[in-house]
């Protein structure tokens, strides 16, 4: 689900970017990086997303360079030398990793219910103080998640999760965690709000049987962001067209294809959320790295 969301994110970009009329003289080097692959081989990936953006550059006239990152790291080099003029990866890579003062606006992909963090808790009414010996399911590959959940288990019961809950589970999809909860094999599941949505609609009787516990907002999971230095006029003209691509046939076409409702200008300051829960979470396993608690 997480890789799906990434090569989606980062075609829409490429079709934003290249529904640019009269702008050929410009070029873009974009660096794109997704760490794990579970729904698409990494060949799949690059080979998918290269003759995308070969086909949208050629019939719409903008020159786009494209590499591909395994390492976070090395893509963030290279937009601090100058060889990226943008980078797109996920939200928590972008808090550990990048400055907000080295980045500029960018886009975000946008669900009509969100990407909150949500903790739903199932039958017997249990809350945030019965963590313990529960069983708890999460999605698979979701790092802002995991640091949620971890914040939590420390803040409530100052100790990490896996000396919290009887069992961790984890789930490929939102739907797939709350089901697991609905029938009895996990106690609570730690969903995307979005994907609680989904899953409700499908199924109205979690709507029911479940309750939230926890939220944390967030605006989104996956971002594209441009360097601070880019050129200023060309990351104007092509963030404009994004914000649009739904009111074209053929961007309402992909944006369907991709599950995603609609691309948004987004700022460095959409990720403070996302700060405040890694500063939290750092200052949490510090604090019981003083007082002896588990790390």
């Amino acid at each position: 689900m997480r890789d799906s969301w990434l090569v989606r994110m980062v075609t829409l970009m490429m079709l934003g970017l290249t529904c640019l009329p009269g702008i050929a003289e410009d070029s873009l080097h974009l660096g794109f990086h997704a760490e794990a692959r579970r729904e698409w081989t990494r060949t799949e990936v690059r080979t998918t997303f290269d003759l995308w953006a070969k086909e949208l550059a050629k019939q719409f006239g903008l020159p786009v360079t494209i590499s591909h990152y395994d390492d976070v790291l090395a893509m963030r080099d290279d937009l601090r030398s100058g060889k990226l003029d943008g980078v797109q990866t996920d939200i928590m890579n972008f808090v550990r990793h990048f400055r907000t003062d080295e980045l500029s606006e960018g886009y975000v992909s946008i669900m009509r219910e969100g990407f909150d963090l949500q903790l739903y808790g199932g039958r017997g009414r249990v809350s945030l103080k019965d963590m313990p010996g529960q069983r708890v399911v999460l999605l698979e590959e979701d790092q802002a998640g995991q640091i949620y959940l971890e914040t939590l288990c420390m803040k409530h019961h100052r100790r990490a999760c896996a000396d919290v809950f009887a069992e961790m589970q984890t789930a490929p999809t939102s739907n797939q965690a709350l089901m697991r909860v609905f029938f009895g094999k996990a106690d609570m599941a730690l969903v995307q709000s979005y994907g609680h949505a989904l899953a409700v609609e499908m199924n109205p009787q979690l709507g029911r049987s479940l309750h939230k516990l926890a939220e944390l907002p967030f605006r989104g999971q996956f971002y594209g962001f441009y360097s601070a230095r880019v050129n200023p006029g060309l990351k104007e003209r092509t963030l404009r067209i994004m914000p649009t691509l739904h009111t074209y046939p053929r961007g309402r076409q992909l944006l369907d294809t991709f599950k995603i409702d609609r691309l948004e200008r987004a700022s460095p300051e959409d990720l403070k959320p996302a700060y405040r829960l890694e500063r939290e979470y750092r200052d949490l396993l510090a604090s019981l790295g003083r007082r002896g608690g588990h790390r």
